[in-house]
């Protein structure tokens, strides 16, 4: 074969070739599932989640940060929020027409659970046995999506405030602890009502400003092992936490807004008790 057979043979091997990506790309991406919006979750500036009778408003603040305002003013859990944002793009697998699906038996004609992101609102309707896939209605439409969200949504709003144990950015000023109280005097500096050193008080503060729950929930009535007051610059009110169990592993609670935050055991050294951990 002459070489210029052979070229054009490689020619056209390299085309067939060529077209074959080109298929095969254009069909997986004609296989992509249609999203349930194209809203960029970056435009989003409000929430409102509502189940049953419970309703839960978020908003993002002028630091691009969550904070829940209903039903208390505190920190959003920034992680869980922008999973519960996901829902906007997530993957739609069936799509049908109000005059198509029978709204009572999706759980639509009278949704119990809806969200609402800015002025765009969707609501829940059940589980299809046969698929596992949950309804929901958007506009005139209803769609069928994976079940990921639903669960978060309808969970306790506890299960959305933020894992810090103070408010981001926070000033200490006097902490009131079981054994001992830190405070800073007119000099800004740093005192203890034991013998402690300032690396240790120091050291207690940082974890204060720092530390974080592996979970927050909604509060139980228990046993009342001590109490804790934070002082924050800025506000006449102290945070006050009260020690609920320290096995297997602690908790602190503020019962006036309902939450307590579950930590390592190891926290109590760090939180509660830094002296007798220094010593």
């Amino acid at each position: 074969m002459s070489k210029k057979n052979l070229l054009n043979l490689a020619l056209l091997v390299f085309v067939v070739l060529l077209a074959i990506v080109i298929f095969l790309s254009e069909e997986e991406k004609n296989t992509e599932l249609k999203k349930l919006t194209d809203i960029d979750i970056n435009d989003i500036k409000t929430i409102n989640i509502r189940h049953n009778s419970n309703n839960t408003s978020i908003v993002r603040n002028t630091e691009n940060q969550w904070q829940i305002t209903q039903p208390i003013n505190i920190a959003a859990n920034n992680f869980r929020i922008n999973t519960i944002l996901g829902l906007l793009n997530a993957p739609v697998h069936n799509q049908y027409t109000l005059t198509q699906i029978d709204t009572r038996e999706t759980g639509l004609d009278d949704s119990q659970t809806s969200i609402q992101f800015n002025q765009q609102m969707i609501e829940f309707g059940i589980i299809n046995p046969v698929t596992n896939l949950r309804y929901v209605k958007l506009d005139n439409r209803v769609y069928t999506i994976e079940d990921v969200y639903y669960p978060l949504i309808t969970s306790h709003f506890s299960t959305l405030v933020s894992l810090n144990l103070l408010p981001a950015n926070c000033d200490i000023k006097k902490i009131v602890l079981p054994q001992q109280t830190i405070y800073k005097d007119e000099n800004g500096i740093w005192h203890s009502t034991i013998d402690s050193s300032a690396d240790s008080i120091a050291e207690t503060i940082q974890h204060w400003q720092h530390d974080q729950a592996f979970g927050v929930h909604q509060s139980m009535t228990r046993k009342e092992l001590g109490n804790i007051s934070v002082y924050l610059t800025g506000q006449e009110q102290p945070l006050s936490y009260s020690i609920s169990d320290t096995q297997p592993w602690l908790i602190i609670a503020r019962p006036e807004i309902g939450l307590e935050y579950h930590l390592d055991k190891e926290a109590y050294n760090n939180l509660i008790s830094p002296a007798a951990h220094n010593q």
